[in-house]
């Protein structure tokens, strides 16, 4: 079984369908960085696999 984290506060804040839209992401085991709806706007979030984990976080650009 793969654990999802999710790094940061933005998630907890995120809609419930929201959420479900990014989780099925997660699900087609889809890695790289994508643009998910936040509320009222769009927000970029980057999905990686570290070790047997999948890692959510949100992306900003250095």
């Amino acid at each position: 079984m793969v654990k999802v984290i999710y790094e940061g506060d933005d998630f907890k804040r995120m809609l419930r369908t929201d959420l479900q839209k990014l989780e099925r992401l997660v699900e087609a085991k889809k890695f790289g960085i994508f643009e998910v709806e936040y509320k009222e706007g769009k927000i970029k979030v980057e999905i990686k696999k570290k070790g047997p984990d999948v890692v959510v976080k949100r992306w900003r650009p250095v």
